[in-house]
């Protein structure tokens, strides 16, 4: 699991272990440091992106369009379109390599919330996580979105989580048990559990027999349906009101004509009765 790998001794030991204000998020400082020893940001690093307390990603070469139909973007053919009201699966062009202490999140630009586009994945990555991030996109406008290759989507950030051990990486991944899907480390008596060293492509998660473009399809089309039925019910509730404000508006004016009725008889009565004391015998 761990072959031809021979991570930085940071990987399981951190540097500032005795500092006292060692905990919480990673500032620039912080990242550009373990960057420099091919951690957090192992592969595809540049000083432009870092940011005050976390790092900007970019689109990767490996996609999903909104058929579930795998694509590569490269020079020749640098983007791909994302239909309105679609879904597809993107990665991400950096490659990462946490080290077993340090957590991290990422979500998608303010920018890219304000067109229109959303991230539909949950934002932590777990500590000693090694590769490629995937996530799906979600475009939920009624007009197209043009994806490019090392287009800046998405930021990451790092957070120092309770402490690990201080052995080197050798002795740690020589000492791991398996422990169902992960494994298991135990020092002085503390077991932690951590991931498969294995680097992860790519859009690697997904098994070979599972049938993405279904997923895909009837994801979008749900998005579709949904959509529809917010119309139809916004259409339904304006027909309603208006059909309300129509029955009000019959039954006023019912109302005002029943009126002029009630009064004319009224005066017809009373026109009848003067005329009948009028016949009535003087005494």
């Amino acid at each position: 699991m761990f072959e031809d790998y021979s991570p930085h001794p940071w990987k399981t030991q951190d540097p500032d272990i005795d500092k006292a204000d060692r905990k919480g998020m990673l500032l620039s400082d912080q990242i550009r440091k373990f960057c420099s020893k091919k951690l957090l940001i192992s592969d595809g690093y540049e000083e432009a992106r870092l940011r005050p307390a976390a790092y900007t990603l970019t689109i990767g070469d490996s996609y999903r369009d909104s058929a579930g139909k795998p694509g590569t973007l490269n020079e020749g053919s640098p983007s791909f379109e994302m239909p309105p009201n679609s879904i597809v699966f993107v990665s991400i062009k950096e490659s990462l390599d946490l080290p077993y202490y340090i957590a991290a999140r990422f979500n998608l630009r303010v920018d890219w919330v304000y067109k229109g586009i959303l991230l539909g994945t949950g934002p932590q990555v777990e500590p000693g996580f090694r590769g490629k991030l995937s996530c799906p996109l979600y475009n939920l406008t009624s007009r197209p979105h043009t994806v490019m290759l090392g287009q800046e989507f998405a930021t990451i950030d790092f957070e120092r989580t309770t402490n690990f051990v201080s052995e080197i990486p050798s002795k740690v991944h020589a000492g791991l048990k398996p422990r169902g899907k992960l494994w298991a480390y135990e020092a002085a008596g503390t077991e932690f559990l951590l991931f498969d060293q294995k680097e992860l492509k790519a859009l690697a998660k997904y098994p070979p027999d599972y049938n993405i473009v279904s997923s895909l399809v009837q994801m979008q089309r749900e998005l579709a349906v949904w959509r529809k039925i917010g119309i139809a019910v916004v259409v339904s509730f304006v027909a309603l009101t208006l059909a309300i404000l129509n029955l009000q508006g019959n039954l006023m004016r019912e109302t005002i004509a029943n009126g002029k009725d009630v009064i004319q008889v009224k005066t017809q009565v009373l026109e009848i009765q003067r005329e009948v004391q009028q016949l009535q015998p003087k005494k």
